[in-house]
This record gives C-alpha cells, structure tokens and sequence, in this order.
C-alpha cells in the first residue's frame, strides 16, 4: 500500500494579499506613517502610504502602497516591504518622493507615533484618530 502525503503549502502569502501589512512582534513598536495625497487623485482617495515600525534591534521595517477607494470599497496595490532600513534611509526615501512627484505640504501628512513609549499607547491613539482599522488588531 502507497502512503500520500498531503502537500504542504508552506509560502507565504503574496504581500497583496496579506491583510495584515505590518505584524508587530513582541518589543516592537511603529515608527512613523507617511502619506502622499495628491489633488489630482482626491476624487478617488487616492494615497501613497509608507509605515514604518521599529524593530527591536532598532532598525525599521517599512511597508509603502497605493491605496484608492473604489466602488467604496478600499484597494492596496503596488505593496512593497523592505525588511531592514535605517531611520536615516527612511528619511531619505520620504524626502525622495516628495521631491519627485512634487508634493507640496498640503498633500502631505506625517503621523509620527515614535513619541509614545508602547505599542498599546500608539494604536489607542491611531484608534482615536480614526486611523485603525480594528478588525485587523490582534
């Protein structure tokens, strides 16, 4: 008699379709949320969003997408994850697109949450601001 083995499926999830873009480990905390909001997309929500987290050994992970609302329902396309990058890379990088794609102070918002010393602290706050979507928090 032939045993079958069941295949196992041991990727991971394609970054478009990972409904949770930064997962934050224990000693962790966010960094910084960045967001591009041209005039010209406004009529869509049209956003280019960078989140950033600080990782224990203190480098940064950071996560960019584009996110519109279509249909009402939200789209994040174009994911990209860098898994280690310095807080002066980061900077560099923000600057970067701002000078590219000439945004002007009006079509950007830097949400910095480096400020509060936990994690718990930070989502309360992201929750007051109305900038959590609580059904992915764990």
């Amino acid at each position: 008699m032939k045993k079958r083995f069941k295949s196992v499926n041991s990727k991971k999830p394609h970054p478009e379709h990972d409904q949770y873009l930064i997962r934050i480990r224990r000693g962790e905390r966010l960094y910084k949320f960045y967001y591009f909001r041209p005039i010209a997309g406004r009529r869509e929500h049209f956003e280019y969003r960078i989140l950033a987290k600080e990782k224990t050994n203190g480098m940064l992970e950071m996560v960019s997408y584009n996110f519109k609302i279509i249909g009402g329902v939200p789209q994040k396309t174009s994911i990209t994850r860098v898994p280690d990058i310095s807080k002066e890379q980061l900077e560099d990088i923000v600057q970067n697109v701002m000078r590219k794609t000439n945004t002007s102070p009006d079509e950007f918002e830097e949400l910095d949450l480096s400020r509060f010393s936990t994690i718990d602290e930070q989502i309360e706050f992201l929750k007051q601001e109305d900038r959590a979507d609580t059904m992915y928090l764990m």
